[in-house]
C-alpha cells in the first residue's frame, strides 16, 4: 500500500470525527457559556485555537489506540495499529509530533499564561486515563465524561476573557447545569459502551460495570444516568435562565428519545444492541447541543 496506505492509516488513527468534533466544542462551548455567536473570538485567535484542539486531541486518540491495541484486536480489529496498517512506533511518533506542536500553538492564543497550563493539565489528565486509569472501575468513565464535557469550562474561560463584566448570576446557573447534564449523559454512555468491548477489556484487566457486574447492571445504570441528566434539563427553565421555547423545542425531543434507548438497551442489553445504543446516543447529544445553544442565545 506504500506511504498513501501509511498517511490513511495515520489520519485515521486520530479519528478524524471525534477530532473535529473536539475541536468544534470549544467553540460551541464558547457560544452556549456565553450566549453569543463564536465569532466574537478575533479572528486571529480562531485558527490556532483550532488547529491546537486538532493536535491535542489526535495525541490523545493516537496514545489511547496504541496502549489498547490488544484490546481493540478483539473489540475493534479494523483500527489502524490492531489492523497491522500503522506500526506502534510510527504511532508514538506522530503522537508526540501532534503533542508538541499542539502545545507550542497554545502559547499563542489568549489568555496567554492560562491556555498552555490547561492543555498542559487536560493533556495529563488524558494520558493518565489511557495509561492506566481506565482499568480501576468506573474512574475510566468519570475522566472520559469529565473530559468530553471540558470544553464548556473552557468555553467559560474564553466566554469571561473576551466579555469581562457581561455576565449575570443566570448566565452562572445555566453553564453549571449544562456541563452537568453533558457530564451525566456522557457517563451514561461510556458505562453503556462497556458492553460493547466485555471481551477486549477482560483481555486487558479493564473493569468495567459491564465485565463486573453483568451487561444488565451496566444497562440500568446508564439509563439512570440519563434519567437524572433529562430531569435537570428541565431545571433552566423552572429557574428561568433560558430561552424557553427554542430550548424546549429540541430538548424534550431528545429527552425522550434519550430515555427510551436507554429503556430499549435494558430490555436487550446484548454487544449487538449496545453498539447501535451508542451511535444514537452520540447523535442525540449533537442534537442537543444544538438546543444548549438555542436556549442560551441572547435575545
Amino acid at each position: 500500500m506504500g506511504w498513501v496506505g501509511f498517511v490513511v492509516g495515520l489520519v485515521r488513527l486520530g479519528r478524524p470525527v471525534n477530532m473535529v468534533m473536539g475541536a468544534l466544542a470549544l467553540f460551541l462551548g464558547f457560544s452556549v457559556i456565553s450566549g453569543e455567536p463564536p465569532l466574537l473570538i478575533p479572528v486571529d485567535q480562531v485558527f490556532p485555537l483550532f488547529l491546537a484542539g486538532l493536535l491535542i486531541a489526535y495525541s490523545i486518540m493516537a496514545v489511547n489506540d496504541i496502549v489498547d491495541v490488544e484490546a481493540d484486536r478483539v473489540n475493534a480489529p479494523w483500527r489502524p495499529i490492531a489492523s497491522g496498517l500503522v506500526p506502534v512506533s510510527l504511532a508514538w511518533r506522530a503522537a508526540v509530533v501532534a503533542i508538541l506542536l499542539g502545545l507550542g500553538l497554545t502559547l499563542y492564543i489568549e489568555p496567554h499564561v492560562l491556555t498552555p497550563i490547561v492543555a498542559l493539565w487536560f493533556l495529563g489528565l488524558a494520558h493518565f486515563y489511557n495509561l492506566g486509569g481506565k482499568r480501576y472501575l468506573v474512574l475510566g468513565n468519570l475522566i472520559v465524561a469529565f473530559l468530553t464535557a471540558f470544553p464548556l469550562l473552557y468555553g467559560m474561560v474564553l466566554a469571561s476573557h473576551y466579555m469581562e463584566g457581561s455576565w449575570g448570576w443566570g448566565d452562572y446557573v445555566r453553564s453549571t447545569i449544562f456541563w452537568s447534564m453533558i457530564f451525566l449523559s456522557v457517563l451514561g454512555r461510556e458505562v453503556s459502551k462497556g458492553i460493547v468491548d466485555v471481551e477486549g477489556d477482560r483481555v486487558v484487566g479493564v473493569r468495567t460495570i459491564a465485565n463486573t457486574y453483568g451487561a444488565r447492571i451496566a444497562a440500568f445504570t446508564a439509563l439512570t444516568l440519563y434519567t437524572l441528566a433529562v430531569l435537570l434539563s428541565l431545571a433552566p427553565v423552572a429557574l428561568g435562565v433560558v430561552n424557553v421555547v427554542p430550548y424546549l423545542a429540541i430538548i424534550l425531543p431528545v429527552d425522550l428519545l434519550a430515555l427510551l434507548e436507554g429503556l430499549s438497551l435494558t430490555s436487550n442489553p446484548t454487544r449487538e444492541r449496545a453498539v447501535v445504543h451508542k451511535r444514537r446516543v452520540l447523535l442525540l447529544m449533537l442534537v442537543a447541543m444544538i438546543g444548549l445553544y438555542m436556549g442560551s442565545a441572547r435575545s
